[in-house]
């Protein structure tokens, strides 16, 4: 199953597979969003949300949600498919 959470951080009860996961808003703090992503344990994760980061953000972003996570989390650049 693919998830894509919209504007919220809510934890579906059922198992996901592939999570598509905010990465950066006005409302978010970044431990908000690694507990996000270490409560649905995917198996897969990916950025959502990640449009307004500038040019040094996403080495931040994408390293602390694959380093702190176990979810399969890799960062695909705009164009970009799995």
């Amino acid at each position: 199953m693919i998830y894509h959470p919209g504007d919220s951080l809510h934890v579906p009860a059922q198992p996901i597979e592939t999570l598509l996961v905010p990465a950066q808003a006005s409302w978010v703090k970044m431990a908000e969003v690694i507990d996000f992503v270490k409560a649905i344990k995917p198996q897969r994760a990916f950025a959502i949300h990640d449009a307004q980061i500038n040019d040094r953000g996403p080495s931040s972003v994408n390293g602390w949600l694959a380093e702190e996570t176990d979810s399969g989390y890799r960062y695909l650049a705009p164009g970009q498919s799995i």
